[in-house]
This record gives structure tokens, sequence and C-alpha cells, in this order.
């Protein structure tokens, strides 16, 4: 083995006492990496889970590094030689062929290589401690806003954590077996309709009673109840009621009373104010580890009010995924369930860029009729499973006491119809009430025999829409919803009326 000079300059800290240290570092760990990877370039990928350039701490090291990642990445031959051409100008200030011929005989092999990488990422971390805790003792000095302070050192050192343990993070290599076995192993919250780990959105347009159904979902998941009539994975949420949460009380006292269970014990916590999450998801992390939970669910009501961005951008709203991701997901392994808008056009997806369909897991669309206390949930997107079919929720009013004023204290309650009898039920209710929508509509117009396009005209004439497009949606999802629940068939272009 070659003896190596370890006299390579540094670059000292003063800390607060006035003395001179030096930052962490090891220049063996380094010269040793550097050695194995020109003696075996094969283990540069184990290498690479560890170190990038950055993490080297004397200059020569750095440029060695990104020279011989720039000869991999390029797929050309690395050896002394071929790093020195890749060098260029560069190379006399990195010892020359004479230092790089002693770095590729200074270490026996490349065995040990990936704990050298380890102690290097450490050395690393290290200094980046030492430079972000003296940026905050230096705006300490200057005596600046203290609570500014305080936040800033909060979240440079949130982001050398999450870098820290992304960097842990190893990419999956995984053989035709092992895909086959995980691909069996996809875990759910509420089975086949949110998955585990996930990011997903819930959304659609104003007064379609989406937070009511999202209460729902997270409600039942907190009691450890079935859902849609679905196994659900019982754990804590934290709902994020960014929208105001003087109301949501009265929604989870409502749920509560009209199913007759208690409240005091389940594992719900809400934090009743808008939250910038793009910047500080880690004030919402902060409060969660104050208070010891770590949520299964997290609901987000609403993106809008979480999000400071353009919604029509790519990037940014990528860039909120990621620290939703980052924060939540990753940090806690649990879902995370957005609440949307539809688009103002067109109400089948939601509002914004096409990057909120490519960063979701799954999403669901809400759709109702105005006049109807009905809602359908429908799924729009399920990366690890089938769709499930359209399912409908009834909306019905609960009484909570009176007010200091003697006035009624009421909410509405969703529950999932899971039966074609209870919805049979419902729509006669609505019919009853007065409240008869699109679906109750198109039933009263099915006459067994009669032209589906005379249907669709009379539907379009008498459903009150003011645009062909908003009239032609309207009926597709009347169509659709009494196909779905047996009321109808089309054949050849005939109705075939069934339990109407």
């Amino acid at each position: 083995m070659t003896h190596l000079d370890n006299s390579l300059p540094a670059d000292p800290l003063e800390d607060s006492a006035g003395d001179m240290r030096a930052p962490p570092h090891s220049i063996e760990a380094e010269q040793s990496l550097l050695g194995g990877l020109l003696l075996d370039p094969t283990t540069f990928g184990s290498v690479s889970e560890h170190v990038t350039a950055a993490d080297f701490y004397t200059y020569a090291h750095k440029q060695i590094f990104t020279a011989i990642s720039s000869l991999i990445g390029a797929a050309k031959a690395v050896d002394v030689v071929t790093v020195f051409e890749q060098l260029g100008d560069e190379a006399d200030q990195c010892g020359g062929m004479k230092y790089l011929h002693n770095l590729a005989m200074s270490v026996p092999s490349a065995a040990n290589i990936q704990r050298y990488a380890e102690i290097i990422t450490e050395r690393a971390t290290l200094r980046a401690i030492i430079s972000s805790a003296q940026a905050a003792i230096g705006a300490a000095y200057l005596q600046q806003d203290a609570a500014k302070v305080l936040d800033d050192a909060k979240v440079a050192f949130g982001r050398l954590s999450d870098q820290r343990k992304l960097g842990s993070q190893r990419v999956p290599l995984l053989g035709l077996g092992e895909l086959r076995e995980q691909s069996h192993a996809v875990s759910w919250l509420v089975k086949h309709v949110i998955p585990a780990e996930s990011i997903g959105m819930l959304y659609g347009g104003s007064g379609t009673f989406k937070s009511f159904i999202a209460l729902d979902a997270a409600l039942h998941i907190a009691h450890g109840l079935p859902w849609m009539g679905r196994r659900t994975k019982q754990g804590s949420v934290l709902y994020i009621a960014a929208e105001g949460g003087a109301g949501l009380w009265a929604r989870i006292a409502a749920w509560h009373r009209a199913r007759r269970l208690q409240w005091g014990d389940v594992p719900f916590h809400v934090i009743p104010a808008a939250v910038n999450l793009t910047a500080d998801a880690w004030r919402v992390v902060e409060a969660a580890q104050a208070k010891g939970l770590a949520p299964t669910l997290v609901v987000i009501d609403t993106l809008s009010q979480t999000y400071a961005g353009e919604e029509n951008s790519a990037n940014e709203m990528a860039a909120y995924f990621r620290e939703l991701g980052n924060r939540f997901r990753a940090l806690w392994q649990c879902s995370v369930l957005l609440l949307h808008h539809s688009g103002h056009q067109a109400t089948e997806r939601p509002r914004g860029s096409s990057a909120i369909r490519a960063n979701l897991d799954y999403m669901l669309g809400v759709f109702r009729d105005e006049k109807e206390m009905l809602a359908t949930l429908t799924c729009a997107k399920q990366k690890d499973g089938d769709a499930f079919d359209d399912t409908t929720f009834a909306l019905s009013v609960h009484e909570l006491g009176t007010d200091e004023d003697g006035d009624k204290i009421t909410s509405l309650v969703a529950r999932h119809l899971t039966s074609a009898e209870e919805l049979q039920d419902a729509m006669v209710r609505e019919s009853t009430a007065g409240r008869g929508g699109s679906n109750q509509l198109l039933l009263s117009l099915l006459q067994n025999g009669a032209k589906e396009s005379d249907v669709r005209k009379a539907f379009n004439e008498q459903c009150g829409k003011d645009t062909p497009e908003a009239r032609r949606q309207a009926y597709g999802r009347a169509r659709k919803w009494a196909e779905k629940n047996g009321f109808m068939e089309v054949s050849e272009g005939y109705i075939l009326t069934l339990k109407v």
C-alpha cells in the first residue's frame, strides 16, 4: 500500500470562542474511496447511493470524483490515464498523474468502499450542521428577529434531516420473483379505495359534499370501521381544516350522534388553520411530534388553501406534491388525501395542471345534482388496482341542540348507500321532498321501448342546464348512474326499463 500525503489544505472554522478548528473530514476515507473506484469502477453504483462530489472536503477530490462520474455516465473506461485526461486543465491542481497513480495504489482492493462513502457523507453532514448553526449564531449576533432566526434554523436543520433520510434510501432493484411478491403485498388503508402510503385526491365542484364524504372516510378509519362496505386499517387521523375548523366540530358531533358512537377516545386531531405546505409542512410535523402523533391518514381540506403557487404550473405543483411526499408520506408512512375543486369547464377532472394527475396514486371524483341530497363517488385513477364501481352517498340533516339564541344547531352527515334497495328508498324520499334532480328526472322519463334519443332530448329540455356541454354531462352522468344501479338498459338505441 502506498502512503499518501494527508497534509491537504483545510478551511478552518472559527468557533464562538474565537479559536480555529478544522471542520470534520476524513482525508483517508476520501483517498481510499477514490483509489477503490480507480481499481474497480463497477463499485460506483453502491458508492453513489451515499456520496456526491459536494460531500468531499478537498477541491482536488471533488474534481476527481466528478471526472470519474462523468466517465461512468458516458460508459467510458475509468483508470488513471482516462481520469487524468477527463480532468483537463484541472489536472495539475488535483496533483497530476502522480497523485492519481498514488490513489490507485493506496488501497489493496475496493472491498470496503461503501464504508468509505458512509464516512465521507457523515463528515459532510457534520460540516453542514456547523454551517447552519453558524448562520443562526451570526443572525443572532446581528440581533435579527428572534422568531425568524428560530424559523430559519428549523428549516435548515429540517432540510438536513430530510437529505440524510433520503440519502439512505437505496434504489430498489428487483428480480421477477421479487417483483411478483411485491405486487401481492400492496397494502390498503381502505381496501381497493385508498392505498396505504399514498397521495391521492378527492375532487368535485362546490356544493358536491366532498368535505362530508372525506370526513366520513376519515372517521371510519379512526374508529376502525368498514367504509363503503370495505375493510379499513384503523389508525390516527390528522385533519388540516385549512378553510377553518369552526364548523368541523358540528360535523364530527353529528356524525357520531347519527351512528350512536362515542368520540372521546377517537384518535382524530385537527389543525384549524391554513398552512402553506410547500414552505411550512415542517410546522405540521413539529406540531404532530409534540403530541406524539404519527397519523395513518392526513386529510388536507383544501389544496387551494394550503398551496401558494400557481395551480397551472407543473413545476410548482410537482414541488408541492414532493413536499407532501417527503414530509408526510415518507415520514409517517401514511396516506395523504387532498380535497380539491374540479375545473370550471371540465367538471370531470380536478382544476389545475396536468401534473396533478401525474403525481397522484389515486383520484376520487364527487358529482351531485344541486337539487338532490345525493352524491356519486367515482374512481378516476387507481395506480395499484382496478377502479371501483361508482357508488352513492346520501346526506341527511342531524340536530345537535340549540345555540344561545335558541336557534337549532344542525349539520349534514354523509352515509354510504350499500344496496340498490337503499338507493331506491333515497330516490323516493328525494322525489317526495320535491328535490328531484337529474337522476330523478331521467327515471321519470323512462318508458320501456322508447327511443333513447327521444329520452335524451326530453331530458335536455327539462334539466335546466344553461349550455349544451352542461346538458351533455348531466345526461351522461344520469344515464351511467341509472344503468349501474339497474334502472335501465339501452339496446340498439331503445330503452329497456328494469325496476323503475
